[in-house]
């Protein structure tokens, strides 16, 4: 795969310069504190690690180190010293990344930032066997204690292939080259190294490596005669071997000269050995069992069965451990069974009437009628997955199928009548860990349309960490967005203008009326802001977003007096009692508890001149003037265009037509910006449902993924997990996205972001996509499809995405790259991109999970699939 991958890098790196004007950052001049190492850093419980600080810019190079945010640290989230050696707990926080910052203590404002990652103790293991190990291939146990699934051992720095695990024990198969001895431990997954030990090993005697040598009876052993074979309940099979005094079987008979009859019953293994005992010792035999009744399907476990990956169980009778499952001829992968149940994996890429089987051996169950995908479907499945990547965070097979079977109008209802279920709740009231339950929410949670629309509109109505700091603060913001995504426009103005978060954040919050005496004035920065962002725009529109021109160029909405009047309006607003019932207090700390209250002798009380020639008349109470400016600024011409193509640039394309935004502001005026009826013009639209069924790509079309879409969206195509244990975060940040962490009130990209070389084109998040974040793109996505031995992948605790239903598609690469053309593109994927994925899927002859890997990453880090159509 590594020719592939570098040039799928040139591929998607090409694709995606043109975002970056000039291709490189320009010098840093400020003061900066950077720490090192950098990266994915760990330690183990009770561990310690060294950082370093070095200061640029500054004369007093000193700094303050703080762990998790605090001075020190504390016994919870570890210690760090004064010269930066950090000391991991004794055991595991609630989050096991630690933030590490060194702050400088001469200037206020200027630290550097990393993050920690603690591991789990790892296992402890006591022998390996064979000890000493031969030169050549090896399999080796490792005995001890507390070893887990997919744990991995490691040999001489190499890691060897797993072949079975216990919590006990675990054996691999590596190769041992000449050496005098070699160094083992065992890694479970996300926990620190085992103890080592060390293995003695055999001398070669120099030269080419001895072979190892193929292990012989001893002297004088039973050598049974077949070794193997397979027997249907019942049946009959002579052995013989030389020097045996007795015969024995497990489950069947075994006469005297060797003449075995198979048991009727099948045991629950599948499997009878026979054993043939002597002076010399013994010598066995296997007979895999075969049922001399054909299995009986009574009855499947998803019905229809789901178009794409699947996992599904098989109920019947007459049920094996040597039992082969097939879907119209095509096998499927059976992780589990029992005598009545199958478990079975599969990919299903054409609907329809199909036949499913269960045979033992050469008895074959008589065929099963499955209904493959939708029996009457009101959509396309390319068209309900392109849907879904608009209005969800990508599709699962299982949402896909639900949108199939009752169109789009009626998907659109079912989440608007659903209620929140996503939230922050178990959130770190301190910091750290929103990232990771936003990813959890959009991955799992059944209220997609709400999360996304959310989404938008956190990026719309901006606040940051960078000034909010706690998430305490953070949190009921979110979730205000969350629980406001399907009410009225003008009641988000008026929820978000009231919050506690954003009156933090733009110092609307004990924004006292002016002073002459004392030389103060209102403070004018949420009324500026309300205006240029959360409305009306800096801009005069037309209905369809284009810009009014005057004899000097664009029109203005407004000017610097209507933000100085706007500024009196946002007067005498304060903090919620932390006490029920208690009185309000001016200057207040944050309360994030409830909305902000009036504290009438700091408001302006005098008359106030707004936009559209409104006059706010003299002596309103605040609350009366707040809600008659908020009224003011809902009602203008400019904010439902203004607002309804942002939406639509977040949800469907970053280039709307004229006419397409016309439609949907329109939408958003008749209904007084009910945000059901927008959300609705907008993803129902003529421009937004063309091309579902692919083949007429336009440059203008579609978007590309900003980093908080790409993971959930390709963890969700495979019907994967996550849970609020996942490692994203950073990876996100390091992308640009530091999620609730926009760098200013302008959000993380500007919705004007014209790329450069396109004429034109706007591609607000290619701002962010500059070469280094491709590169972590291509990162991110090596990094996850890299375990060559389990085709359960993983990126850390918390993620995984079972590969197991492609495996059976790898051995023919133009039906597997049909599989993930479905899965990744909704089907769509263009003839010349899919013949050349088909081609570097045949070249790689490393088995078939390295064939599905290769066929994913390619897709996955192509700017075909990076770029939403």
């Amino acid at each position: 795969m590594t020719i592939s991958k570098k040039c799928s890098a040139v591929w998607l790196m090409a694709a995606l310069w043109s975002a970056v004007p000039g291709g490189a950052a320009d010098a840093q001049t400020t003061p900066s504190i950077t720490l090192a190492p950098t990266g994915y850093i760990t330690a183990p419980l009770g561990g310690t690690r060294q950082f370093t600080a070095t200061v640029s810019g500054l004369a007093n190079p000193a700094v303050t180190w703080l762990a998790g945010n605090v001075a020190g640290g504390n016994s919870t989230l570890g210690t760090i010293s004064a010269t930066g050696l950090y000391t991991a707990p004794a055991s595991m926080p609630p989050s096991g990344q630690i933030t590490i910052t060194a702050k400088s203590q001469s200037t206020k404002g200027v630290q550097g930032v990393t993050w920690i990652y603690l591991l789990a103790a790892g296992p402890i293991i006591t022998s390996v066997t064979p000890n000493p190990f031969p030169v050549g291939t090896v399999n080796a146990t490792f005995s001890g204690t507390g070893i887990q699934a997919n744990a991995v051992a490691n040999c001489g720095g190499v890691q060897l292939s797993t072949l079975s695990v216990t919590p006990t024990a675990i054996t691999a198969n590596g190769y041992q080259g000449p050496a005098t001895s070699t160094v083992c431990y065992v890694r479970n997954p996300g926990s620190s190294n085992s103890n080592t030990i060390v293995v003695p090993v055999k001398s070669s005697g120099g030269g080419t490596p001895t072979p190892t040598p193929t292990p012989t009876p001893a002297p004088g052993a039973p050598v049974v005669s077949p070794a193997s074979v397979s027997l249907s309940l019942g049946a009959s099979q002579v052995f013989s071997a030389s020097n045996v005094t007795t015969w024995s079987a497990v489950s069947g008979t075994i006469t005297a000269a060797g003449s075995y009859t198979a048991p009727s019953a099948m045991p629950a293994s599948g499997i009878d050995t026979v054993t043939a005992t002597g002076p010399g010792g013994t010598g066995t035999a296997t007979v895999t069992l075969v049922s001399n009744v054909a299995p009986v399907i009574q009855s499947l476990g998803t019905s229809p069965l789901p178009l794409g990956v699947f996992s599904t169980t098989i109920a019947g009778t007459g049920f094996t451990a040597a039992s082969t499952a097939q879907l119209n001829g095509t096998a499927l992968a059976i992780p589990a069974q029992t005598a009545t149940q199958l478990t079975v994996t599969g990919f299903a890429g054409t609907p329809g009437i199909m036949n499913l089987t269960v045979a033992n051996g050469p008895m074959v169950s008589l065929p099963y009628t499955v209904q493959v995908g939708v029996a009457n479907p009101q959509v396309s499945p390319s068209a309900a997955r392109r849907f879904l990547e608009q209005a969800a965070f990508g599709a699962t097979p299982a949402d896909a199928a639900h949108v199939q079977s009752i169109g789009f109008q009626a998907w659109l209802n079912e989440q608007f009548s659903l209620g929140v279920i996503s939230n922050f709740n178990g959130t770190p009231v301190s910091q750290g860990g929103m990232p990771q339950w936003f990813l959890a929410n959009a991955v799992n949670n059944a209220d997609q349309l709400r999360q996304r629309v959310a989404f938008a509109l956190s990026q719309i109505f901006v606040i940051s960490v960078t000034k909010i700091i706690w998430n305490g603060d953070m949190i009921p913001y979110e979730q205000m967005l969350l629980a406001d995504a399907f009410t009225n426009y003008r009641q988000i103005l008026g929820d978000v203008t009231l919050s506690p978060g954003m009156g933090e954040y733009l110092d609307m919050a004990n924004n006292a009326k002016a002073n002459p005496a004392a030389g103060t004035v209102a403070n004018e920065n949420y009324a500026r802001e309300v205006m240029q962002l959360f409305s009306t725009g800096t801009v005069m529109l037309n209905p369809d977003g284009s810009v009014q021109q005057g004899p000097n160029g664009p029109v203005p909405t407004y000017g610097q007096s209507n933000v100085t009047e706007l500024a009196r309006v946002f007067t005498g607003w304060t903090y919620a009692p932390k006490i029920a019932g208690g009185q309000p207090v001016w200057g207040a700390y944050i309360n994030s508890s409830g909305p902000m209250v009036p504290f009438p002798s700091m408001h302006d009380v005098g008359s106030k001149t707004l936009l559209n020639g409104y006059v706010a008349p003299a002596n309103l109470t605040p609350l009366a003037d707040l809600n008659a400016a908020l009224d003011n600024l809902a009602s203008h011409p400019n904010t439902a265009p203004f607002i309804s193509r942002q939406l639509i640039q977040h949800l469907v394309r970053s280039n709307p037509s004229p006419a397409y935004v016309q439609r949907v502001a329109t939408a958003f005026t008749l209904s007084n910006g009910d945000m059901q009826t927008v959300i609705t013009a907008i993803l129902l639209d003529t421009e937004a449902r063309t091309n579902d069924a692919g083949g007429a790509d336009q440059p203008a079309d579609g978007h590309l993924q900003e980093p908080a879409l790409m993971v959930p969206a390709f963890v969700r195509a495979f019907g994967g997990t996550m849970t609020t244990g996942n490692y994203y975060a950073n990876d996100l940040a390091n992308m640009g996205q530091d999620i609730y962490n926009p760098a200013s009130v302008f959000n993380y990209f500007s919705p004007g972001y014209v790329v450069a070389g396109t004429g034109g084109l706007k591609g607000p998040e290619f701002q962010i996509d500059n070469p280094n974040a491709a590169v972590l793109r291509e990162n991110l996505i090596g990094s996850f499809f890299n375990q060559y031995s389990n085709p359960v992948q993983s990126y850390g605790p918390g993620t995984t995405v079972d590969l197991t239903p492609l495996l059976p598609l790898a051995a023919t690469p133009a039906t597997l790259v049909d599989a993930l053309d479905l899965t990744l593109t909704h089907g769509t994927m263009p003839a010349a991109m899919k013949q050349t994925i088909v081609t570097a899927v045949t070249a790689d002859t490393n088995g078939n999970l390295h064939r599905v890997q290769t066929g994913i990453y390619l897709i996955l880090t192509s700017s075909y699939y990076n770029v939403w159509h």
